[in-house]
């Protein structure tokens, strides 16, 4: 599965610094139950549904019955 570069937001802000400043920034973090077929539709909808196939995914055994939500808000003005 791809993962989420972990200087990902620190380069979106050096890359938006020039013309827009933070203001505020808010994480929201939570985990949930999959049920059925969620996690293959899950992953269906991310960069990893690019670099395996529904059927690798189905018959490989890597789907998990749990997921965590974490979205990082980050609101920015112009300088």
């Amino acid at each position: 599965m791809v993962t989420v570069d972990p200087v990902k937001e620190q380069r979106l802000h050096r890359a938006l610094n020039p013309c827009f400043k933070a203001v505020v920034t808010e994480q929201v973090e939570y985990s949930m139950a999959l049920v059925g077929l969620e996690a293959l539709d899950l992953v269906g909808m991310t960069p990893s549904a690019r670099h395996l196939g529904r059927a690798d995914l189905n018959d490989g055994g890597l789907l998990p019955d749990r997921a965590t939500v974490s979205v990082m808000a980050t609101v920015y003005q112009p300088r």
